[in-house]
């Protein structure tokens, strides 16, 4: 399997990688910076309000447009308000990915090395305005009518305005608990987050969303 070596690479082209870094990262801020978007209250809404860090097992999976795996991976995931997340994966190959607030760091440790840029810098290729809350979301998606599939309620974000790296944001949810993030590109190409064990709003440890290299490893990026 051919593996992930530049991670900047992937955020900043739409070659599809084992680890699909650009994905995860749009996945990532969807949780972190959501707002609701549900005129009247519901327990979703309030889930989304009141949302300050979540920790979770996951299983990524990609799909292909005639919905076959293409890709599969799984670990631990942390997040926390403002900023700051961590993806550990234990398979198919172990890395890790930590965004400390300033810098977003990736670790793969089969090839003991490190790539860092400034967070800002990083996620500036992907569409940050659409999920930061920077205009109110009707503005910029369609937000469609909840629906019953697999047993859960998805919930559909479509942008207004098309979008390079994906035509279709979905949120699931088993009761009030949020179980999935579902990504879709124009390709047909689904990435879907599928979470287990999670724990909303629980207290995390803040030396796990920091990152030291290593000893010994290749740094490579900005890390002053």
């Amino acid at each position: 399997m051919e593996r992930p070596g530049d991670v900047w690479s992937m955020l900043e082209t739409s070659t599809r990688e084992p680890i699909v870094i650009r994905q995860l990262l749009l996945l990532t801020l969807s949780m972190l910076l959501l707002p609701p978007v549900w005129a009247t209250p519901s327990p979703v809404q309030r889930y989304f309000q009141d949302l300050r860090s979540l920790r979770a097992d996951f299983i990524q999976r990609v799909f292909d447009e005639r919905s076959r795996v293409v890709q599969s991976s799984s670990g631990q995931m942390l997040m926390q308000k403002p900023g700051k997340f961590r993806w550990d994966y234990r398979t198919p190959s172990e890395q890790i990915i930590v965004a400390d607030g300033n810098r977003l760091w990736a670790y793969d440790v089969d090839l003991a090395q490190v790539t860092v840029r400034k967070l800002d810098k990083a996620l500036g290729s992907t569409p940050l305005a659409l999920l930061s809350g920077a205009a109110p979301i009707e503005e910029t998606f369609t937000v469609g009518n909840a629906l019953g599939r697999d047993g859960l309620t998805w919930y559909e974000l479509e942008p207004k305005q098309p979008q390079p790296e994906f035509r279709l944001l979905r949120v699931a949810f088993k009761g009030d608990l949020l179980v999935s993030l579902e990504l879709e590109d124009s390709f047909g190409q689904r990435t879907r987050l599928d979470f287990q064990k999670l724990e909303r709003n629980p207290t995390i440890d803040p030396t796990l969303l920091k990152f030291t290299p290593p000893p010994g490893v290749d740094v490579v990026g900005d890390a002053g």
